[in-house]
């Protein structure tokens, strides 16, 4: 079994089992305050997001310039659900910090960076483009693009619905999809290293 295959497994495993726990604790026990505002499902989320920005950038490091997209892109994405899920005006920061990180601030500087990633595939589009499609069939990809389904669909719990415990369907179906995007952040070092290597072979025919 490909170690890709084996970290899939094992991430299906863990976050079913984390999923189970949790719901028990919260329907069974009553245990609500583990999905308040700003409680231990939140901070989770949080966690996997900069866990997931460190995974994306350190890939910067294993891949060629041919593929540093699809790193930087994944670090961006996680970096812009970060700043949606933290409440960096609550926190003890410089102004500046808060500024950049909520209302205006926030939406220019995520526009800015999100222009910037585009000129950048623009520019070496030609170099990149023969690893598109592999890109989208690789099961890393799909791991992210069903944790990106996840969140969207979480958005449903976001109004106050006649459902008990309708928090905990919101945050618990965003841990698990912020839980997919980081295991497909990890499952995509062999791939983009495999992809590495055969650009390299390529070049030096």
């Amino acid at each position: 079994m490909k170690g890709s295959n084996k970290i899939l497994i094992s991430s299906l495993l863990l976050i079913g089992c984390f999923d189970l726990f949790i719901a028990y604790q919260v329907i069974g026990l009553k245990a609500s305050h583990l999905h308040a505002e700003n409680g231990f499902l939140e901070n989770l989320q949080a966690v996997l997001l900069v866990l997931s920005i460190v995974v994306f950038l350190s890939q910067l490091f294993l891949t060629s310039k041919y593929n540093r997209i699809f790193p930087l892109g994944g670090a961006f994405l996680c970096f812009a659900f970060l700043l949606r899920e933290i409440d960096i005006e609550d926190l003890d920061v410089p102004a500046i910090i808060i500024f950049l990180g909520s209302g205006t601030g926030r939406n220019v500087m995520v526009a800015l960076l999100a222009t910037v990633l585009i000129v950048y595939a623009v520019i070496h589009f030609h170099e990149i483009k023969n690893d598109i499609p592999a890109f989208f069939i690789e099961k890393s990809s799909l791991t992210i693009l069903v944790g990106l389904i996840l969140l969207v669909s979480g958005g449903v719990f976001d109004k106050k619905i006649h459902l008990a415990h309708y928090q905990f369907y919101e945050e618990i179906i965003e841990v698990t999809g912020y839980y997919l995007v980081f295991t497909g952040a990890v499952m995509a070092w062999p791939f983009l290293q495999s992809s590495r290597e055969v650009s390299f072979r390529n070049r030096n025919k």
